[in-house]
């Protein structure tokens, strides 16, 4: 074969190289420049720090906000905005050089208006590592700054925030670290532990050395058991929660949302010497009077169902004699990893909870900065092939989280700028059909059937597993038929009323349903809008999407009942004995 490794590019050459490479990443991130689509539904966070920082040190999160700034699919886009409590930072600790920030605040306080209010952002993420913090004056309420948390009036409007269901993430590390800003928090104050849970070092489980610590490293490329093994390309393996729907007609076994990624389950996590506990609270039945009543802090559930509760959605392992350099030690334990609450089911905001920071910043995730360049450790994930897909299902973690945690009204819009983005960007239809222009009652229900599993397959490659039974179940199946719901969603804590037998045997399998349904949801906006025009598209609401996807998702779900009948009689007069 030709060894082509020495032909140099010429100028112009070279230059084509470099217009269509900034093409391509144009299209990936701005695809409505190239294409009449819809522009992206724009989703606003929050991230505040009050130590760490966002830089590319080890102990910045630039890597996480990157992920959440290069989202692929054309259906979000987050508008990020950085803040830190400290008042003094350098330039380079807010990503100064990244022209995608939305805004930088330092100095920052929950009670300024200018800073925040409980309806502007959709999502709140807090990285806590101070213990206590001094020196911030007086809040709006005429008192000091607590120095051990936060104040009254900046608790009042977080809670609001999530009273409006909006979003809220907190993690911390190991001990205290992270108590200042985020320990007397509701709803994150008792999902995660965030003091010690003993004064002896041997009994305590989120100590810095103690034997019964959290430390979740691996051996990796270096021998014996080293501190910075936190740094290689080797993670830690956590336990997922799985979800289960199993009753002879829908089969399905998922992981939480947060954990479902385009391959399966996410079972990686970058590992870390001393890690933070998540838990799930003691007492769920508090009221919250912040200043004046804020109403129940776990209220009932909205839908008639179980009230939703915080849980464990992932257990990470502590590895019997583990020692990470000089640590005494370990026993042999696991902890709860991440905690999520799914607020939306009581009308309010989605919450989650991280066992440590350390999941999210660099030196966890691309390697130390102090290490020279041939060392591994210097690399983190990116050093083989193994640890970047390694990195690709943390990242995907970090997505999900931001995706998950937005309010119902911003789910809705990236709903429908996916059912939207199938029909035209990844041309499902045309993958299946031979013509586009026949009317969604003249096509045969195998046709929409192989339309909805090839969709579901596209949008699985992207969007993660999970996202299309959501899809489908929110947009399609809760409008047409509701009482469904509870027979499919997986996620829904269901009452048993079937024989056990259905559960472990399939006579039949009803998730040809949803594909039906999501088949001629698809070709129903195809009829809308049979070719996009620039002129339209813009008009066309995600009230009018959702309706057109309702009418079509209530065709395909009544003809693949309807043929689901058939082939149960069917089957009925050749079996009958």
């Amino acid at each position: 074969m030709e060894d082509r490794s020495q032909f140099q590019l010429s100028a112009e050459n070279a230059a084509l190289v470099q217009r269509r490479a900034i093409f391509l990443n144009d299209l990936r991130l701005n695809e409505h420049l190239f294409w009449p689509f819809w522009r992206p539904c724009q989703v606003r966070i929050l991230m505040v720090v009050d130590g760490l920082n966002y830089s590319e040190g080890n102990f910045g999160l630039s890597t996480f906000v990157h992920t959440l700034l290069d989202m692929p699919g054309n259906y979000v886009r987050f508008s990020i905005t950085l803040a830190d409590i400290r008042a003094n930072v350098a330039p380079a600790d807010m990503m100064v050089g990244e022209p995608r920030i939305a805004q930088r605040i330092t100095g920052f306080k929950f009670d300024n208006p200018d800073h925040f209010k409980a309806d502007m952002y959709h999502e709140v993420m807090l990285f806590g590592i101070a213990q206590s913090f001094f020196g911030r004056g007086q809040a709006s309420n005429g008192q000091p700054y607590p120095t051990d948390r936060l104040a009254d009036p900046e608790l009042r409007v977080l809670t609001q925030h999530v009273n409006n269901g909006r979003g809220l993430f907190a993690t911390g590390d190991h001990g205290r670290l992270g108590r200042f800003l985020c320990h007397a928090v509701p709803r994150v104050r008792n999902m995660r532990l965030w003091d010690d849970t003993s004064a002896d070092n041997a009994a305590n489980e989120v100590s810095m050395n103690g034997p019964r610590r959290n430390d979740t490293n691996r051996i990796g490329s270096s021998p014996g058991s080293q501190f910075d093994d936190e740094s290689d390309d080797t993670p830690q393996v956590i336990q997922p929660q799985m979800y289960n729907r199993m009753n002879g007609i829908f089969r399905f076994r998922f992981p939480h949302p947060l954990l479902c990624g385009p391959n399966g389950p996410i079972r990686v996590m970058p590992d870390h010497p001393h890690e933070g506990e998540c838990v799930v609270p003691r007492s769920t039945n508090d009221t919250l009077n912040i200043g004046g009543t804020l109403g129940a802090e776990y209220p009932p559930a909205t839908d008639g169902g179980p009230r939703p509760l915080p849980e464990i959605i992932s257990r990470s392992t502590v590895l019997s004699g583990t020692t990470s350099g000089t640590k005494l030690p370990t026993e042999a334990q696991s902890f709860g990893g991440i905690c999520a609450y799914d607020g939306h089911r009581a009308g309010i905001g989605r919450v989650v909870t991280d066992a440590t920071w350390h999941h999210f910043v660099n030196v966890n995730l691309v390697g130390r900065t102090q290490l020279p360049p041939d060392n591994p450790k210097s690399q983190g994930f990116l050093f083989s092939a193994q640890g970047q897909a390694h990195l690709a299902e943390i990242r995907t973690y970090y997505r999900n989280l931001a995706v998950w945690m937005a309010p119902p009204e911003r789910i809705r819009c990236m709903n429908s700028r996916l059912f939207w983005h199938l029909n035209w960007s990844d041309r499902v239809m045309e993958a299946v059909m031979t013509t586009t222009h026949v009317p969604l009652r003249e096509i045969p229900t195998v046709v929409l059937f192989n339309i909805g599993r090839h969709a579901r397959d596209v949008l699985g490659r992207y969007a993660g597993q999970c996202q299309t039974v959501r899809l489908i179940i929110d947009s399609i199946i809760a409008q047409v038929h509701p009482k469904l719901v509870n027979e499919i969603d997986p996620w829904i804590i269901a009452p048993r009323r079937r024989p056990a037998e259905f559960e472990s045997i399939d006579f039949f399998d009803g998730s040809a349903l949803l594909d039906i349904s999501l088949g001629a949801a698809l070709v129903a906006l195809r009829e809308k809008m049979p070719e996009p025009d620039p002129k339209r598209t813009p008009e066309m609401s995600t009230e009018e999407v959702e309706k057109v996807i309702v009418e079509g998702g209530r065709f395909g779900l009544e003809a693949g009942l309807k043929l689901a009948h058939q082939a149960l009689e069917g089957a009925g007069r050749q079996l009958k004995m």
